[in-house]
């Protein structure tokens, strides 16, 4: 029988980070409904449904199925009465060899804006995403007038690779992006013996 991955409880006293539950869905909901103006300009256009609690209840158990196959890791940040959602890190498109590397992605609610954060809740999943996934490589892209972003994974060591042209329809236009990535300076297979690797995770494939 599978054994499934521990989900992450991440906490460094100020900021908690964790997969979301049924019973976080009405938190959600509020975080995305109270901060719906403040994303847009960086987010893909979102419809109605995407600020119900059917449509969350529906993503939560997708996510966490996502999560156990090892293809990624959708984290909630929480205040520290762990019920209060204040922010997302998604970590995505996660795939092994012999790319071994994901895709990053986050949001943050309006009034936690320059007050560090993200900082610190991309500092505890980078670390975490790289050990449980076995990751050599995460990537990061971000809007060129996007200078928060900018700073936040420049301050974490992601180095710019280039610019990409009409990447991604954010707010109902393709909009250009810059490409940025981090990548693990000491990285080793965790089987030496087999070179398949399944998703992610660096385990060597079943016969």
């Amino acid at each position: 029988m599978k054994v499934l991955p521990t989900p992450p409880i991440l906490d460094d006293g100020q900021v908690r980070l964790r997969l979301a539950g049924i019973d976080d869905v009405p938190a959600i909901v509020r975080y995305y409904s109270d901060n719906r103006a403040a994303l847009k300009p960086f987010e893909p256009n979102r419809g109605d449904a995407f600020y119900t609690e059917p449509f969350w209840q529906a993503r939560v158990v997708s996510n966490r199925s996502q999560f156990d196959q090892g293809t990624g890791a959708c984290l909630f940040l929480f205040e520290p009465d762990d019920k209060t959602v204040v922010g997302t890190i998604n970590i995505s498109n996660v795939v092994g060899y012999p790319l071994h590397g994901a895709l990053l992605g986050y949001s943050l609610a309006r009034s936690h804006w320059g007050r560090g954060r993200m900082h610190q809740a991309l500092t505890m999943a980078l670390g975490w995403a790289f050990d449980h996934f076995n990751l050599h490589r995460i990537a990061a892209n971000h809007l060129p007038d996007n200078e928060r972003s900018a700073r936040v994974l420049a301050s974490l060591g992601f180095v710019r690779e280039g610019y990409a042209a009409n990447y991604l329809l954010i707010d109902g236009a393709w909009r250009d992006h810059v490409l940025n990535a981090l990548t693990a300076k000491q990285w080793q297979a965790r089987d030496y013996t087999r070179e398949l690797v399944i998703n992610g995770t660096g385990m060597p494939a079943s016969d």
